[in-house]
């Protein structure tokens, strides 16, 4: 009774939070690089160095069921790839893989879909995603008028454009980012880092250099690669950036940095704002904040190399240690009530 009267005693006036639960090491086939959730299920594309085929994608089912999905690799880059992006609405996986090579060291990507039963390496032109002006990709999205990959190639008018690739079957082909505001130009350069499905088209999450400012931004898609509007995020300082998007429903989140501090921005009811109260915990520049895992706006990161939990109860903020994983959280995902964590290149579970 003593013990209760005083740990009462001690949470009333310091205010203190829960108990942040134990977590568990998953050793896996391989090292993790990526977390998507799949339903109740979650995909870890991991890599394997000195393996015959070194990409690999492994599906933990509720029940903390291990089993790898089938891949196949079409070409010597593909065998070498490493995970830059994964989608899924379930059944149907879109993936993002990339080496360095070549004279340039410059990323061969490759392009992966399939389902639950396998994914395969679709096999495009060097041109496609490669060669002259071309940038980098950043996201894979299963949007309901069909999968899209998100990246940037050089502008007609200045810098690089935030660029779209759709499918038609098996072939992939770059759409046109003239003329929208996906589009740069001298007075107005945007930047992508990371896509989600919402409704029937995607939310881009990055950032806008104009004025001598950063500017945190999403452009949203009403349709597929149409319809495109873009929305500076609400109440940031002069240099701000959105890293990770994630959406539940017709909810979504976005993690970023303002001013060098973590930021949360929340859609809802089509209008974004900033999340109040949100701990000014520092951020590197070389960090992206990993995605929010729920709509409560939960984040994980690392300060210094702590894991951390960052969570709201009402308008009431905790950060809790998390005692096990360390290092740079890389991605992060709550996927039936389990929260994974991906840093220092290791998987933990809650």
């Amino acid at each position: 009774m003593r013990l209760v009267l005083v740990c009462l005693l001690v949470m009333a006036v310091a205010g203190c939070g829960p108990e942040t639960s134990a977590f568990t090491r998953i050793d896996l086939t391989g090292q993790p690089v990526l977390l998507t959730p799949a339903g109740d299920d979650l995909l870890v594309g991991v890599r394997r160095d000195g393996q015959p085929v070194v990409p690999g994608l492994m599906r933990i089912a509720r029940d903390g069921t291990v089993t790898e999905i089938p891949i196949r690799a079409e070409s010597p880059y593909g065998m070498l790839a490493k995970w830059y992006a994964i989608d899924s609405d379930g059944t149907q996986i879109l993936a993002v893989g990339g080496e360095r090579g070549g004279a340039h060291a410059n990323v061969r990507w490759s392009v992966w879909t399939g389902t639950t039963a396998g994914i395969t390496e679709r096999v495009q032109g060097f041109s496609t995603f490669g060669g002259w002006g071309a940038g980098e990709l950043v996201g894979a999205a299963v949007s309901a008028s069909g999968p899209l990959v998100v990246g940037s190639w050089q502008s007609a008018k200045a810098g690089l454009d935030i660029a779209v690739w759709t499918t038609d079957g098996e072939t992939w082909t770059r759409q046109d980012s003239g003329g929208s505001v996906v589009e740069s130009n001298r007075d107005t350069l945007g930047f992508a880092n990371s896509a989600v499905p919402y409704k029937q088209g995607i939310l881009v999450a990055g950032m806008v250099l104009t004025g001598g400012r950063q500017i945190a931004a999403v452009w949203q898609s009403t349709n597929g690669n149409t319809g495109w509007t873009v929305t500076p995020l609400p109440d940031a300082g002069t240099i701000a950036v959105a890293s990770g998007i994630r959406c539940w429903g017709a909810v979504c989140g976005v993690a970023g940095t303002d001013d060098g501090k973590l930021a949360l921005w929340r859609l809802t009811s089509g209008v974004w704002t900033r999340v109040p109260g949100t701990p000014p915990i520092p951020v590197k520049d070389s960090d992206k904040p990993a995605a929010p895992v729920d709509e409560n706006m939960t984040q994980v990161l690392s300060e210094n190399g702590q894991v951390k939990i960052v969570r709201a109860d009402g308008g009431k903020w905790t950060v809790d240690e998390v005692p096990g994983p360390s290092g740079t959280v890389t991605s992060a995902a709550k996927v039936a009530g389990k929260l994974y964590i991906l840093a220092g290149d290791q998987l933990w579970r809650e």
